[in-house]
């Protein structure tokens, strides 16, 4: 077989490659293996080739590729070295990460709950802000501990002060009575509407219960340690029941 030496300006016809098996219309034969073509002009080129690397232009030139060794993919895992942004959203069966540089978390309540924990291990973790359930007020939730919870510091239970007849709501804890001022009568919730062991302290403040009796009623047909009411009739004396979440409370 012939080589020919092509120098100058090569005008391409319509067609150019292997002729159809017509005579005269076989415009090229042999082929071009001995060449890399790297002096042909137009045509995208790679020069940094790198394994699993993705392909990108440069500048906007669709015709100046480059591989970007910090985006790779081998078919089955996108690896990506450096940020990630998003424009719309992001869907995940599950993140990587402690999240402690996510931006733009809103809380139920408007405010931020961006970085306020951190993941020591799989099994523990911790917090530097404050947190209240179910409000930041008065929450309504409750807050399960599946194990021993330790406090290192103080413990705070909600206070209400009276001086007259009064219903026990399902989250009051400490019922101080002044007794100063006459007879007080304190009714307690159904123990149904409260939890198994919920616990309520009742305390003469007043120091004038043995004038002022203050009586405590458990609701309807319900009794406190056998009774329907309990009377708390010596000068700061105090009371303490807690329920069984059905229809009983026990003092203690």
């Amino acid at each position: 077989m012939a080589h020919n030496t092509l120098t100058g300006t090569i005008i391409a016809p319509n067609y150019f490659g292997p002729g159809y098996g017509v005579q005269g219309d076989n415009i090229l034969s042999g082929n071009l293996s001995t060449s890399d073509g790297a002096a042909v002009i137009n045509v995208p080129r790679v020069s940094n080739a790198t394994n699993n690397s993705i392909l990108t232009n440069v500048g906007g030139d669709a015709n100046t590729l480059t591989c970007e060794s910090n985006l790779t993919f081998d078919g089955s895992t996108l690896n990506i070295v450096g940020d990630l942004t998003a424009s719309v959203g992001l869907s995940a069966s599950f993140l990587y990460g402690d999240g402690r540089y996510l931006i733009n978390i809103t809380a139920s309540s408007g405010g931020s709950g961006a970085g306020i924990f951190t993941e020591v291990n799989g099994t523990q973790a911790f917090t530097t802000s404050s947190i209240g359930i179910g409000s930041n007020t008065t929450p309504t939730h409750t807050l399960s501990v599946a194990g021993t919870a330790f406090v290192s510091g103080g413990m705070i239970h909600k206070r209400k002060q009276i001086s007259s007849t009064y219903t026990a709501s399902t989250t009051d804890y400490y019922l101080g009575i002044n007794s100063t001022s006459g007879i007080v009568a304190v009714r307690l919730p159904s123990a149904a509407t409260l939890a198994d062991g919920q616990t309520y302290m009742i305390k003469d403040e007043g120091g004038a219960a043995s004038t002022n009796n203050i009586t405590i009623f458990a609701s309807g047909s319900q009794t406190i340690d056998g009774s329907n009411s309990v009377v708390l009739e010596s000068p700061y004396s105090a009371l303490g029941v807690y329920c069984n979440g059905v229809d009983k409370f026990f003092v203690f």
